[in-house]
């Protein structure tokens, strides 16, 4: 009977343990409900009101003064106008704005192109504008990025994703509806809509795949986003994901940062809204991660602004810390460089993260992977790796170990 009871208490001690080790709560130290004894993140984190104020980059040419989507590829920023436009695709030079390439989309009509976004084969344009909440030709196109030539015009083809929304039952004309979009990402096998909601002033994410045909999109989740979202990317590395929008009527932009959630649960993680002051009154459009932190933001011509482009990092904000994962009362961080700048080519790091498998990611000021393993942790240990054939400079790691991932950066001198 003692030995009953004895055991028992002790499965009520471990479960009582393993109850306080799998506490949800706030897991940012930078939000204001951040709980350290919070091992999961529930979504639940508060950030004070935040105003950032991106530098200009350069203004837009006459030809593409109706911005829509960005993209940052080949070493050129691309973009579009929206409806009405040619379906054309222009690459800018990223110090001037000037126009240096156009590639046409063969067989296919710009309705009203809004977003583009690309996955490591191809690129996908977003037809889907839909300010009346009556189109029934709703679609995005999908470019063959080897289709594309590193220099010159050209003409291209395209398939067609062609869908419907699986809630939407009325097709009358509105202005007061929740039906249009302007933003979409590729993320894992799926591309993710994220809904422009005119009614409510918030945003609906809808699935659809990747393959050619006539799909209902999904959908997934809601978020109040307090405005109307007109842009998104996504970042395979960091996997954060960037949304820009305005405010209606008003027209204040804003940004929202969604990152450290599960898979494809984007509003589940954190959401942090950070208010763009200086370009009040403008009507943001575009979004493209060209780094690590770093993206540029389209604005398309206004009566108090000609079409432009900014530069915003947000590091500050979403950036990884030294107290990503705050287990069992510790704040030892799981990454870091032993010898940092690195010594004779040899990069050092010191992984303290939970055993089992993970990859680690070594990535270049620009956000490019250049070197990547697939390594597995047993104990606590030090990694040496030869980065001699690797340019001067800083660099960042990433080690991702399937639902955290943890940073650290080094210099080579």
């Amino acid at each position: 009977m003692f030995r009953q009871i004895t055991l028992v208490f002790v499965f009520l001690v471990l479960g009582r343990l393993l109850a306080i080790a799998q506490q949800e709560g706030c897991t940012d130290p930078r939000a204001l409900n951040f709980n350290p004894s919070a091992s999961i993140n529930n979504g639940s984190c508060a950030y004070p009101v935040t105003v950032a104020n991106p530098p200009f980059r350069f203004e837009l040419p006459q030809q593409v003064k109706e911005t829509s989507g960005l993209l940052w590829y080949n070493g050129k920023l691309w973009t579009f106008n929206d409806s009405g436009g040619n379906p054309v695709l222009y690459a800018l030079d990223t110090i001037t704005g000037a126009v240096v390439q156009q590639i046409t989309v063969m067989s296919v009509s710009n309705d009203d192109w809004e977003d583009i976004t690309m996955d490591d084969q191809y690129i996908y344009i977003g037809d889907f504008g839909n300010n009346d909440g009556t189109r029934t030709n709703l679609a995005i196109y999908k470019v063959l990025k080897s289709s594309i030539p590193i220099n010159g015009n050209s003409g291209v083809q395209a398939t067609s994703i062609k869908f419907s929304y699986e809630d939407q039952t009325d097709f009358i004309k509105s202005k007061n509806h929740n039906f249009d979009c302007e933003a979409v990402i590729a993320a894992g096998d799926s591309l993710y809509l994220f809904t422009k909601n005119r009614a409510d002033q918030h945003c609906h994410i809808y699935s659809l795949p990747k393959s050619p045909g006539t799909f209902q999109a999904k959908r997934k989740a809601r978020f109040n986003t307090n405005g109307l979202i007109t842009g998104a990317d996504y970042h395979p590395v960091t996997k954060h994901v960037v949304l820009t929008g305005y405010t209606q009527k008003t027209y204040m932009p804003f940004v929202w940062m969604l990152f450290d959630f599960e898979d494809d649960n984007f509003f589940g993680g954190n959401k942090r809204r950070i208010e763009l002051a200086n370009l009040f009154t403008t009507q943001i459009e575009g979004v493209a991660f060209n780094g690590l932190f770093k993206v540029v933001i389209s604005a398309e011509k206004s009566p108090t602004f000609n079409a432009r482009v900014f530069d915003f990092e947000h590091e500050n904000w979403t950036g990884f810390t030294s107290t990503d994962e705050l287990k069992e009362g510790t704040n030892q961080k799981r990454l870091s460089v032993v010898e940092n700048p690195v010594v004779h080519g040899k990069l050092k790091i010191k992984i303290n993260l939970l055993k089992g498998d993970f990859r680690l990611d070594i990535m270049d000021s620009t956000g490019k992977v250049v070197r990547q393993l697939n390594l597995k942790q047993e104990q606590e240990e030090v990694i040496e790796l030869d980065v001699s054939n690797l340019a001067k400079g800083s660099y960042f790691l990433a080690a991702h170990t399937g639902r955290r991932t943890y940073s650290s950066m080094f210099i080579i001198p």
